[in-house]
């Protein structure tokens, strides 16, 4: 499916990018075409169905390093840009964010981001917690390996704590996964929101450089807000099994303006090629060793004699092997993920004085 962008009606160049907003956008196609590049989506585990997948931490690790140099790369474009006047309106009490107030559409997209980084802070927190059930399986071992598989099944596929909620049961993993859909769904929203007011900026081609600026805040929301959708849905435990319109957002239908095109087209290949049932690779990889590990341990006995013991050595080598990469690429997620909330709230907090010293002028 074509994935559609901020296009007014006609083919024309848009005059409110250029410079500084260009070099932004060209930047921005260099980010996703590596990420489509390295984009590596293991269909095995769907059962051959091709609409459910598993992609590498590294490559959600690497998604949001892009979403970083995106806020760094706006940030040194907002640097050299007046505060509109709007905006020191507003924080006085009097007029609101117009089409090329910048400033507040800035706001509103590192808010929304920070949403973003808190989503994924409780996904990496969940993975922490297994990866510690699975290093005990791994540790513990022997006869006893197949036992304690049995409980990383249990705290992957049911509810080691149950929560209660209007009378009802329900899992923290499952509250997870509707946590995950109901974001989604926000994403959606957040998108179509960005594409109607871009066109209109376009479409008008009003707002001087104070528009140009919005359009970037806006392809920026949106590019963050559609990955972000893609590594929510990964991360989620239980997998969001969403169906395909539910996942994948209709973004507003436009043609022809060409400083966006190869913007439009690199988000459409991702788009295109990532499982609309999504899972961390690392960790279907663990899945399968501890199917091993519990199938192994059901044929019991002390029959096997050595060669057993050697079968299930072996496989409980390969629980450590698979663990520790689950566990370094969870930490490296984690990792870039404080990078991006700290260069959030450092580009807030900076813009924030730049907006206060204008307002006491």
């Amino acid at each position: 499916m074509r994935m559609r962008c901020l296009r007014p009606g006609g083919r024309r160049r848009c005059p409110l990018l250029g410079g500084d907003t260009a070099a932004f956008c060209a930047s921005l196609v260099e980010g996703l075409a590596h990420l489509e590049s390295t984009l590596e989506v293991d269909h095995g585990g769907g059962g051959g169905v091709l609409s459910s997948g598993s992609v590498s931490m590294r490559w959600c690790a690497d998604a949001m390093r892009l979403v970083k140099r995106m806020q760094r790369e706006m940030l040194a474009i907002f640097r050299k840009a007046d505060v509109p006047a709007a905006a020191v309106l507003s924080s006085r009490g009097g007029g609101a964010a117009g089409a090329g107030d910048w400033f507040e559409h800035y706001m509103q997209e590192t808010a929304a981001l920070l949403d973003f980084c808190n989503a994924f802070k409780a996904a990496v927190s969940r993975m922490h917690r297994y990866c510690m059930v699975v290093d005990f399986a791994a540790q513990v071992g022997g006869g006893a390996g197949a036992a304690a598989a049995s409980l990383v099944v249990e705290s992957a596929a049911a509810a080691p704590r149950a929560a209660e909620a209007g009378g009802q049961r329900a899992s923290s993993a499952a509250a997870a996964a509707a946590a995950a859909r109901d974001k989604i769904a926000e994403v959606k929203a957040t998108v179509a929101e960005a594409e109607r007011l871009g066109r209109t900026i376009i479409s008008g081609g009003s707002g001087g450089d104070g528009g140009g600026m919005v359009v970037v805040t806006l392809v920026a929301k949106i590019t963050t807000s559609v990955l972000a959708m893609f590594m929510l849905q990964a991360l989620a435990s239980p997998p969001a099994a969403l169906d395909d319109g539910a996942v994948r957002p209709t973004l507003a239908s436009a043609v022809g303006v060409p400083e966006l095109e190869p913007w439009c087209e690199s988000l459409s290949l991702i788009h295109a090629r990532f499982p609309s049932r999504a899972t961390v690779a690392e960790h279907e990889k663990v899945a399968m060793v501890v199917r091993d590990l519990v199938n192994g341990g059901t044929d019991g006995g002390g029959h096997g004699g050595q060669q057993e013991e050697a079968a299930r050595g072996h496989v409980v080598e390969l629980l450590r092997a698979r663990s520790g990469e689950l566990r370094e690429g969870v930490e490296m997620f984690a990792c870039v993920l404080d990078e991006v909330f700290d260069e959030v709230i450092k580009g807030r907090n900076e813009m924030l004085g730049i907006l206060r010293d204008k307002a006491l002028t």
